[in-house]
């Protein structure tokens, strides 16, 4: 399943663009775009600005309104655990 793939691309990329996401999956930046804010709405994936957005620019993902923001996967460094 496509969201399962870029959980696992997010967990080992860290922090990725839309444009990244979209272009490894070869799927439109709207369904990218769907994916990231379904892990967005679980709270796994955080948007971050890049520093494209800021005026410098020193990565492959810049140029281009998408590539203005960037999605952070969230580790959890404490395991979760049952409070009953």
């Amino acid at each position: 399943m496509l969201l399962g793939e870029i959980r696992d691309y997010l967990q080992r990329h860290g922090v990725a663009s839309l444009r990244d996401v979209a272009t490894h999956f070869d799927i439109t930046p709207d369904a990218a775009q769907f994916a990231l804010n379904y892990w967005q709405r679980k709270g796994k994936v955080r948007e971050q600005a890049s520093a494209c957005s800021s005026g410098g620019c020193s990565g492959k993902s810049c140029g281009g309104s998408e590539a203005a923001t960037m999605y952070e996967w969230v580790k959890r460094d404490i395991p979760l655990r049952w409070l009953g």
